[in-house]
């Protein structure tokens, strides 16, 4: 008998709602002996529940019946899924994403996006890791769960990944792919600076002053900010100026959500031909 569950047996009275979720929270503890101590926390049960399987290493999707609440149950379902798929076990991903219900939708875009953080290696050039792209983006392109034109949607995001990890990024490395590679490798070159530009003055917390003076003054200060982001070209810089106005604007000013991203729909029966 595990050494918490005796201790509350001997102390011979019930634990009170917070005992019950530190207890229930012990390494090791098997998970529906847990369950059992959560259902001792009144209206935290479920999230005393989920919280348990999230940090239990060994447990499966399945253990997620344990939580009630329909939506703490989806929530279980997609912290199990986070864990498989930061270990690359895709199928085990997908299985719990499938019943992440509400969360479905940011649960395959997490699954993809562990997916391309394990297999990008920061060898020195992107264009030198696209076989690792061109596994992943057949594999998930295939899925058919993905808004517009699946296959060079995921390419960009691909792109965007492996040139945060093969920094500065070039548009002379695009040269030296063939014509179909060379043309994502483009696009996904500038679309990588206008969205690294972007989302680092929308989410990193800068200076006000500093901001300011980036928002208000020409390329020289976006590069200043930002100076292993890209060799210069004008391309980049025009990609930069962009990510810049994105960045500036104020948030109803731009696209909500996640504009590079790929958007992941509800599943539908996929029809070869």
């Amino acid at each position: 008998m595990p050494a918490v569950t005796l201790l509350l047996l001997l102390t011979a009275c019930a634990p009170s709602p917070a005992e019950a979720w530190t207890a229930a929270q012990t390494p090791g503890l098997p998970i529906a002996e847990a369950a059992a101590l959560c259902r001792l926390t009144g209206d935290r049960a479920a999230s005393c529940t989920t919280e348990v399987i999230r940090n239990n290493p060994t447990a499966r999707v399945e253990d997620c019946a344990e939580v009630v609440d329909p939506l703490w149950q989806a929530e279980c379902a997609f912290a199990v899924a986070e864990r498989h798929a930061r270990k690359r076990e895709r199928w085990a991903a997908l299985a719990a994403c499938g019943l992440a219900g509400r969360f479905y939708h940011e649960c395959l875009y997490h699954a993809w996006t562990f997916e391309m953080q394990g297999a990008v290696r920061g060898s020195g050039r992107a264009n030198s890791e696209l076989e690792s792209g061109r596994e992943l983006v057949a594999y998930w392109g295939q899925l058919q769960t993905i808004g517009g034109e699946a296959s060079e949607t995921l390419w960009g995001d691909w792109w965007y990944f492996a040139l945060s990890r093969n920094k500065p990024a070039s548009l002379d490395d695009c040269t030296r792919l063939p014509e179909a590679d060379a043309t994502r490798c483009q696009r996904g070159t500038l679309s990588f600076v206008e969205r690294a530009v972007a989302t680092s003055l929308r989410e990193t917390r800068l200076n006000p002053r500093r901001k300011s003076r980036i928002c208000r003054g020409g390329i020289e200060e976006v590069e200043a900010t930002f100076p292993d982001l890209y060799l210069p070209s004008e391309a980049l810089r025009e990609a930069a100026l962009l990510g810049r106005a994105r960045g500036c604007a104020e948030a109803q000013a731009i696209d909500s959500g996640r504009p590079w991203n790929p958007l992941f729909l509800e599943h539908r029966q996929w029809h070869a031909g």
